[in-house]
């Protein structure tokens, strides 16, 4: 499998992987006029994608209504509810305001379990693209294939190929690293690759299956920065689920324990990465090289794992308060063990001087 294809008969060739986008979901144009089979196309990809494991998202725009004016979802969505969600025996149907119509809006509502994008579309798009021949090829879109509608059975098979090709190695991380993107706001650093890559080494240390909804796993972290939004997001620990602090010591570090077992570990990222990173991409700016190395190296080189002592006390623990008092000084009521003895009473903390 090269995933490697002409895109005319003349025309020289495309490599797939190198159009791999770094984080997914990867997006593929099927581009051609009217009548050309760009949906048939589509249907067969998927078909094939399918088989092979792979998870496809499909995105059109249309210029048809989607609910029938007599229908009653069509009378209802003529009145402008703000979304309208229908269940039919073989799908749940989901619809919402048209957006602005760009593909990016449009990727915007692609759930996260989709591995890759197919855009079917008239216009030129800034992706990998599949394309009729009838129509001529542009700068801003590669193109990875190119069809006929007499052939169009065996081209679809032809390109299956350069599809898997634009599929990243680790699936599970990708998925992983767009739930972290999300989680944080939406920005890629190298912060939030370190910080989704430490927590899938800390699960697996540990057996857990991550996110943990078994509510086995606690997590500190020791560092507020953007790592700590991928831990979180990757593990499903929170800071309201009491099942989530900071400790900032100024590390890109965390120590993870099993409730079931009673063990912990801790997982810190070692010193020199940044240097490997940018010794592995030397053309590259340091964010972006570090950003992709991150990605790429095993985890051994850019972590150290350590078995630590971690035992909670019933005021850690997840659940009701196991104790409420009133402050001697302020009136305000603290919770959770957090008082300290006072001359008159109990203590807040910022009462007793210790804030």
């Amino acid at each position: 499998m090269t995933g490697t294809v002409p895109h005319d008969s003349d025309g020289p060739a495309v490599n797939a992987a190198d159009l791999r986008r770094l984080i997914g979901p990867q997006v593929v144009c099927v581009r051609g006029p009217s009548r050309s089979g760009k949906t048939t196309m589509c249907q067969l990809l998927i078909g094939a994608l399918a088989e092979r494991g792979v998870k496809a998202a499909y995105l059109k725009r249309t210029h048809h209504l989607l609910d029938l004016p007599e229908k009653s979802s069509g009378r209802i969505w003529a009145n402008g509810p703000a979304a309208m969600v229908l269940r039919a025996t073989d799908r749940l149907q989901v619809t919402l305001p048209p957006g602005d119509g760009t593909a990016d809006d449009l990727l915007a509502h692609v759930p996260g379990a989709a591995d890759i994008v197919l855009l079917e579309t008239h216009e030129p798009e800034p992706y990998p693209t599949i394309l009729s021949r009838l129509l001529d090829p542009t700068q801003a879109a590669p193109v990875i294939g190119s069809w006929d509608i007499e052939t169009i059975e065996a081209a679809a098979a032809s390109f299956v190929p350069s599809l898997l090709a634009l599929l990243p190695a680790d699936r599970d991380l990708d998925r992983h690293l767009r739930s972290a993107l999300g989680f944080h706001g939406g920005h890629g650093c190298p912060g939030v690759v370190l910080g989704t890559r430490l927590a899938l080494l800390a699960g697996q240390e540990l057996g857990l299956e991550l996110p943990d909804r078994q509510k086995r796993l606690s997590v500190a972290v020791e560092s507020d920065r953007c790592a700590a939004d991928a831990i979180q997001a990757v593990t499903g620990c929170r800071v309201g689920k009491r099942t989530f602090r900071v400790i900032d010591h100024g590390k890109l570090a965390a120590r993870f324990l099993d409730t079931a077992t009673g063990r912990a570990i801790r997982v810190a990222a070692r010193t020199g990465t940044r240097a490997i990173a940018e010794g592995r991409y030397p053309d590259m700016d340091g964010p972006e090289a570090q950003l992709r190395a991150y990605i790429e190296l095993p985890p051994e080189t850019l972590f150290s794992v350590a078995p630590v002592a971690w035992e909670q006390n019933e005021f850690d623990l997840p659940g009701k308060p196991r104790r409420r008092v009133e402050c001697a000084s302020c009136g305000e009521e603290v919770i959770d063990g957090r008082d300290v003895p006072g001359p008159d009473g109990p203590l807040c903390r910022l009462c007793a001087g210790l804030e």
